[in-house]
């Protein structure tokens, strides 16, 4: 079966804010046990495709989970890359601070009525087509994939301003690669 080409704003807001209060209410509990089995399961659903699962596995990645999920900055941005290549619009949203400017790299281009034409790209949906296409390439850039990412043993790294460097001049470095994608 061939997955959707974006999951709705709507569906993924109203799915992120239902897994995030199952969540919350597990850690005001403070059932460690019971947490960390929907964290597992958050991520087989991950592993799954699940764009829903990732953007919620990346909240929770961004200030860590006390005791339970360490605090990861690389895990948290590249969770979110990966739900806005599946088409997740609020992840899509979420990573504006990364995509923007790129988006607007690819709007000025010289060949963006052809990007825009190939792409059925119209006024109300071009930072979720953009966006679901840069972190695409990013992600395969980036060599990011969510059965590798279930794999990693948990760790603490907290955000560095070299953590964002790097993801910057990557996606930089992709800019051609991004562009030669959404026109060819």
């Amino acid at each position: 079966m061939a997955r959707e080409p974006y999951v709705d704003y709507q569906e993924c807001l109203d799915g992120f804010t239902r897994i995030r209060k199952e969540m919350n209410e597990l850690i005001n509990e403070g059932n460690k046990i019971l947490l960390e089995k929907s964290i597992d399961s958050l991520k087989m659903y991950a592993a799954n495709e699940e764009s829903i699962a990732m953007d919620v596995l990346a909240y929770y990645y961004k200030s860590g989970i006390e005791g339970v999920l360490p605090e990861n900055y690389q895990r948290y941005i590249y969770w979110e890359i990966l739900a806005a290549s599946r088409g997740n619009e609020l992840a899509i949203e979420k990573l504006q601070f990364l995509i923007g400017y790129a988006c607007d790299i690819i709007m000025e281009h010289e060949n963006y009525d052809l990007i825009e034409y190939k792409n059925d790209i119209e006024e109300d949906n071009v930072l979720y087509v953009l966006g679901k296409n840069i972190c695409k390439v990013l992600a395969k850039e980036l060599k990011i994939f969510p059965v590798d990412l279930i794999m990693l043993e948990d760790n603490h790294k907290p955000y560095t301003q070299e953590d964002f460097v790097v993801l910057r001049k990557t996606l930089d470095d992709c800019m051609p690669k991004i562009i030669s994608f959404l026109k060819d």
